[in-house]
């Protein structure tokens, strides 16, 4: 049984997947069915992100996230999650690959 589960690969899901292990939750999966960075990777040019100086490629941007996030125990699952559903106190996720079990689930994906 996971202790979270993250939806989405791109900043937001990196970042909730950072805070969440280095706050001291264990088992912590992220779920993406693509590459990790999400939509920003594929920006030609980023010029207005907090902290970055200089023009960036999204790419670039987002190279040494994941890395960081699993320094503190997230793990990657690369699948698609096709349902969310409640169950008492616990989340069902299902996944293309099976399914999993979680106490908290964070949606951070694109709708479509």
């Amino acid at each position: 049984m996971l202790d979270l589960a993250i939806i989405g690969g791109g900043p937001a899901g990196l970042t909730a997947g950072l805070y969440a292990t280095r706050g001291g939750l264990k088992n912590v999966v992220m779920f993406e069915k693509g590459l990790l960075g999400g939509q920003i990777t594929g920006s030609s040019e980023i010029e207005n992100y907090p902290g970055i100086a200089h023009a960036v490629t999204g790419m670039e941007l987002m190279e040494p996230w994941p890395k960081q996030c699993m320094k503190f125990g997230m793990k990657h699952r690369m699948d698609e999650v096709s349902l969310v559903s409640k169950d008492g106190n616990i989340f069902k996720v299902a996944l293309l690959g099976g399914e999993v079990v979680t106490w908290l689930v964070i949606i951070v994906a694109p709708l479509v």
